[in-house]
């Protein structure tokens, strides 16, 4: 899918799951503006996408403050003349506690971060799409806004909980703009950051018992929802809750699957020997 001439800005892209998705854009020859906090970082990732064709701004912006968003975006808007996509991937996770050990200071971190930051940035780049007719936003979310997380908190859950209501606030409040609002939500992603804090077997345990395709999400897989989202393919899709998890919504993991199988030749036996008994 091409997104030729279309320009995206994608939060905290200057590594992991959101340099994933800008550099599929790129490739798929949309402008991309990669926003950080570290300007360096984010000029960096530019270079890489740069180097492989790729057209690419870095920027240097936190989703909390709302001036260095409207910075952002008018910035943008000189360099390339238009504003077609917002990618809210810029997120945080707590040290994993317990809800009794949860500072205030650590639960409004938080959900500054992960639901404060998509609604200014929200608030950021509507004015620009709706003055050219439409756009799109698309908020990386997560599978703990979905259910809940079982490695994190409950400051995350609420976080992303609160982000899909947002997307689908939003989804009918800017219909009428032609502005189209969905939400990718990953499973286990496989970022080197993922890769610095867990063990292989750590992740072999998770993938057994919780993902039925047998395999962790990867950048690329959460990019490929995102161009679809972006891309005229999804022309009518809003208002969207999207899962990127090999199967784990599913709740059945390979460690259950030959129980139920198990138990359904049981229950075909114990069928066919009624049906003996009923000859």
């Amino acid at each position: 899918m091409e997104l030729k001439g279309k320009t995206a800005i994608v939060t905290g892209s200057a590594r992991g799951i959101g340099f994933g998705i800008a550099r599929a854009f790129a490739k798929a020859e949309a402008n991309v503006v990669i926003s950080d906090m570290n300007l360096d970082s984010a000029a960096d990732a530019a270079r890489t996408i740069e180097s492989e064709g790729g057209v690419a701004l870095p920027f240097k912006a936190n989703v909390t403050a709302r001036a260095e968003l409207d910075a952002m975006v008018a910035a943008t808007v000189a360099r390339f003349g238009a504003l077609d996509i917002l990618v809210n991937n810029a997120g945080i996770e707590s040290t994993p506690s317990l809800l009794k050990d949860i500072t205030e200071e650590q639960w409004d971190r938080v959900i500054s971060v992960n639901l404060k930051g998509v609604f200014l940035c929200c608030q950021a780049v509507i004015p620009q799409m709706a003055k050219q007719g439409g756009g799109r936003i698309i908020n990386i979310n997560s599978l703990a806004g979905r259910r809940m997380t079982f490695f994190g908190s409950a400051d995350y859950t609420a976080s992303k909980h609160g982000g899909i209501g947002l997307t689908q606030h939003l989804a009918w409040e800017l219909a009428d703009s032609r502005i189209t609002v969905n939400a990718i939500c990953p499973g286990a992603v496989l970022t080197p950051l993922a890769e610095m804090h867990t063990t292989p077997e750590y992740r072999e345990m998770v993938t057994k018992r919780l993902i039925p395709l047998g395999r962790w999400c990867m950048p690329e897989d959460i990019a490929g929802a995102a161009i679809f989202l972006a891309s005229d393919a999804a022309a009518l899709v809003t208002g969207q809750a999207i899962d990127v998890d090999g199967g784990v919504m599913t709740g059945f993991g390979e460690d259950l699957r030959p129980i139920i199988r198990q138990r359904m030749e049981e229950e075909k036996a114990k069928a066919a020997q009624k049906a003996a008994r009923g000859a």
